[in-house]
C-alpha cells in the first residue's frame, strides 16, 4: 500500500515480462521484484491480428512471436522470448486477478506482411492506411470500409469483445493508432474510401482533383490533400472528429454492455487543440462517449535522447507538462493517467538507465500540477501513471522508482505559488480560425514557452471554476473568449489579472501594458490590479511568414512544432518575469537561464522543486521574498545542509535533474 496523495499505479508490459515456466506464470516474481501491487497491467500483445484473427480460445494454440514480444524481438535484459499458448495467457490473467490486479489487452495497428503467421489484413488490403508520401502502407486504418461496403470498425469491435471475454481481460487499452492514426490528417489516411466517406458525410461537391482514384499515386495524393487543406480544412477536421467519435462510441457501448472498460491514449502527446487540428481527435467527444480513462502521452524523457531532427527540444518537458494541465481543464471529470516514459527495448531508448535525473524531474513535475475547482479545492491533473514499459527492470530500478513516487505524491498542497492559468474550451474552435487565417500563436505554445523560461504556472482553472480562484490569474489568448466569459475575466477580483493576446478593445484600462516588438498584429501583455513595472522587451528582427499561409507546410511528425506568426523570445521572457513578480512567487536570482521552479504551499511550509535544464550541475540562488527560518532537502541529492541567508538560499541540482526542498519561513 503506497502512501501520500491518492493515485493509481499501472504498468504497460509485454508478455516477456512474465515467466510461463512458473506455475503462476511469473506473476508473484514480477510483483515481488516491483515491490508493490499495481492497479493494473496493460499487456502488450502488439499485433492487431491478435484481435482480428481470433476464432475462439483454443488453450493449446501456440501464439506467434509477434504476440509474445513486440515485433517478435528475441529478448529483454532478463530473459529470452518465450513461446506462449492461449491457455497460458488466460492463466496469466487469472493469476493477476487472484492478486487483485486488472489486466487490459493492448495492441498496435501494424500489419507485419505475414512474417510470423497468416494475418487477417493480408486478405483485406482495403483496410490499410494510405499516406500522401507513400501510398498504401503496413498499418490498419480503423475507420476504413471493407470491400463489401461494411465498416472495419464493426468487425473489429465484435472481435475485440470476443477476445476480452474469452481470455478474461478487464478491458481494452486503445494505444497508438486507435485514435488517432500514425500521422496527421493532412498526411494519413487519404484513401479513396476516406474521401468517399467525407463526401457522403458532408454533401460537399468535390472536384476531380480530390475524387479521382489516387491510392497508389503519390502525385495525385499530394494534389488531393492540397485541395482539401486549402478549401475544406475545417470540414475535413470535423469529418475526422465525427468518425473517431463514432468508432469509440461503438467500441465503448459494446464493451460496457459486456461489463468491460476501455482507456485511450491521447493524440501523440499533443494538447487538446492540436489533437483536433492535427489528428482529428476531439477528446471531449471521446469523453462524452463514455471512455473510462485516458493515458496522456507525456514522453519528454524518451524524446530527449532521440537523434531525429526537432525531437530533442529544451521546451519539451514544459510542452508536455502544460499539455497535461490543459487536458485536465478540458476533461475535468475524466480519469487521466500520465505515460511514465521509463524505457523501451524495441524502440531502443532507456531513460531510467541513461537519463535518470531527467526521469526523476518528470515524475515529480507531472505529479504536481493541479486544477483549481470552483469550491477552492485542488484537483490533481493526473490520477496516476502507466509505467512504459515495465519489463526488463531489476529490483534496484523498481526501488529507485518507488522512492521518487513517494516524494512526488507526498504532502497535501493547499495552493501553488504562481499564477493560475485560465483555459476555456471555446478556444479549441476559436483558435482554428485564428491560426488558419494568421498563423496566430495558440495558448498552449504561449504557456509552454513561458514555462520553459521560468513562468511559475502549476495550476489551471476553467471559467466555471473562477469563484474558487484567488491570486494572480493568467489568461492567454483572451481575445478569443466569448463575450460572457471575457466579462467574467475582466471582472475578476481575486487578485492581479494578466492578459496576453493581440491588441483588441478591453473593458477597462490596465495598470501595465507591455508590447511585443514583432510588427503588426503582435502580442500585448496587460496587467490589472498590480503596479508592476514593464520589463524592457529588446528589439529583434522577426522572420517573415510566406505570403501563401494556406499553402504553408504543416509538421508531419508529433515532435515538430507548427510555424506561427513571430513572437519575440524577449517578449516571452518578459512575460515570464511579469508573471513571477505579479504573483509574488519565489524567483531565481542567479542561474535563471538554467533553473525553473515549482512551489506549493503545504500548511506552514512551502515545498520548492528546482528543475535544472542544463547538462551540468546548477547551484542557483533563490529568493523566497520573506525571511527563511529553515531549509530541508527532501530529495536524495544533495546530502548537505542548506543554510539560508535572509530571504535567500542556494542549493545544488543534478544535470537535467531535480532538487526538492521544504522551506519554513520566519
Amino acid at each position: 500500500m503506497h502512501t501520500g496523495r491518492a493515485h493509481e499505479r499501472w504498468i504497460w508490459t509485454e508478455l516477456i515480462g512474465f515467466d510461463n515456466s512458473r506455475e503462476d506464470m511469473g506473476v508473484g516474481e514480477y510483483i515481488d521484484l516491483a515491490g508493490f501491487t499495481p492497479d493494473g497491467f496493460c499487456l502488450m500483445l502488439t499485433s492487431v491480428d491478435f484481435i482480428l484473427s481470433h476464432d475462439g480460445l483454443q488453450p493449446n494454440m501456440v501464439l506467434p512471436p509477434d504476440f509474445c514480444a513486440r515485433d517478435g524481438h528475441d529478448r529483454n535484459p532478463h530473459r529470452e522470448r518465450q513461446e506462449w499458448t492461449s491457455g497460458q495467457l488466460r492463466e496469466l490473467i487469472a493469476q493477476l486477478h487472484a492478486r487483485g490486479v486488472k489486466a487490459y489487452v493492448s495492441v498496435f495497428t501494424r500489419f507485419y506482411g505475414n512474417k510470423y503467421h497468416h494475418e487477417w489484413l493480408s486478405d483485406h488490403p482495403e483496410a490499410l492506411r494510405v499516406y500522401r508520401d507513400g501510398g498504401r502502407m503496413n498499418a490498419v486504418n480503423p475507420l476504413a470500409r471493407l470491400s463489401d461496403g461494411s465498416y472495419f470498425e464493426d468487425y473489429f469491435v465484435r472481435k475485440l469483445v470476443e477476445v476480452i471475454c474469452d481470455y478474461g481481460f478487464d478491458g481494452w487499452h486503445g494505444a497508438d493508432g486507435w485514435g488517432p492514426l500514425g500521422g496527421p490528417i493532412y498526411r494519413v489516411s487519404l484513401s479513396d474510401d476516406m474521401v468517399a466517406q467525407f463526401a457522403e458525410a458532408t454533401g460537399l461537391r468535390l472536384p476531380d482533383q480530390v475524387t479521382r482514384p489516387s491510392d497508389e499515386n503519390e502525385q495525385r495524393l499530394e494534389a488531393r490533400i492540397d485541395w482539401l487543406w486549402r478549401n475544406a480544412r475545417r470540414e475535413w477536421i470535423g469529418f475526422w472528429a465525427d468518425r473517431w467519435a463514432q468508432f469509440w462510441t461503438k467500441a465503448l457501448d459494446a464493451l460496457h454492455a459486456a461489463d468491460k472498460t476501455a482507456f485511450i491514449n491521447s493524440a501523440w502527446g499533443r494538447a487538446p487543440w492540436e489533437s483536433l487540428y492535427r489528428y482529428g481527435i476531439d477528446e471531449r467527444r471521446i469523453a462524452a462517449a463514455g471512455v473510462d480513462g485516458m493515458v496522456v502521452e507525456t514522453v519528454a524523457p524518451g524524446l530527449s535522447m532521440d537523434p531525429r531532427p526537432y525531437a530533442a527540444d529544451l521546451t519539451r518537458p514544459a510542452d508536455f507538462l502544460s499539455g497535461l494541465m490543459l487536458m485536465r481543464a478540458t476533461l475535468p471529470d475524466t480519469k487521466l493517467i500520465f505515460l511514465h516514459n521509463t524505457h523501451d527495448v524495441v524502440e531502443q531508448w532507456d531513460a531510467i538507465r541513461h537519463k535518470p535525473t531527467l526521469l526523476e524531474r518528470e515524475i515529480y513535475s507531472l505529479s504536481n500540477v493541479f486544477r483549481r475547482r470552483a469550491d477552492g479545492s485542488l484537483q490533481q491533473c493526473a490520477d496516476g501513471f502507466l509505467v512504459c514499459l515495465g519489463d526488463g527492470l531489476d529490483e534496484g530500478h523498481w526501488e529507485w522508482l518507488r522512492q521518487r513516487w513517494e516524494l512526488a505524491w507526498s504532502g497535501e498542497p493547499q495552493g501553488t505559488l504562481g499564477a493560475t492559468v485560465l483555459w476555456s474550451n471555446s478556444l479549441i474552435e476559436a483558435q482554428t480560425m485564428d491560426f488558419t487565417s494568421d498563423r496566430a500563436m495558440i495558448a498552449h505554445r504561449l504557456l509552454f514557452e513561458m514555462m520553459a523560461v521560468g513562468a511559475p504556472l502549476q495550476t489551471i482553472a476553467t471559467p466555471n471554476d473562477l469563484d474558487g480562484v484567488t491570486g494572480a490569474l493568467l489568461v492567454p489568448n483572451y481575445h478569443l473568449l466569448p463575450v460572457d466569459e471575457l466579462v467574467r475575466v475582466i471582472s475578476y477580483k481575486g487578485g492581479p489579472l494578466i492578459l496576453i493576446g493581440p491588441e483588441v478593445p478591453v473593458l477597462r484600462e490596465p495598470e501595465m501594458r507591455m508590447e511585443d516588438r514583432s510588427g503588426p498584429g503582435s502580442l500585448r501583455c496587460l496587467v490589472y490590479g498590480s503596479q508592476v513595472a514593464a520589463p524592457e522587451v529588446p528589439a529583434w528582427d522577426p522572420p517573415a511568414l510566406p505570403d501563401d499561409l494556406m499553402g504553408l507546410d504543416e509538421p508531419m511528425t508529433y515532435w515538430e512544432h507548427f510555424e506561427f506568426a513571430p513572437v519575440s523570445p524577449g517578449f516571452i521572457r518578459a512575460c515570464a518575469e511579469v508573471i513571477t513578480e505579479v504573483s509574488g512567487a519565489p524567483r531565481v536570482v542567479e542561474q535563471a537561464e538554467d533553473v525553473v521552479l515549482m512551489a506549493q504551499v503545504e500548511g506552514a511550509r512551502i515545498r520548492v522543486a528546482l528543475k535544472n535544464k542544463s547538462r551540468f550541475y546548477a547551484t542557483p540562488r533563490v529568493d523566497m521574498r520573506r525571511e527563511i527560518a529553515r531549509v530541508q532537502v527532501l530529495t536524495e541529492f544533495p546530502s548537505l545542509t542548506v543554510t539560508p541567508q535572509g530571504s535567500e538560499f542556494s542549493v545544488r541540482i543534478p544535470p537535467e535533474g531535480l532538487t526538492v526542498v521544504e522551506v519554513e519561513l520566519g
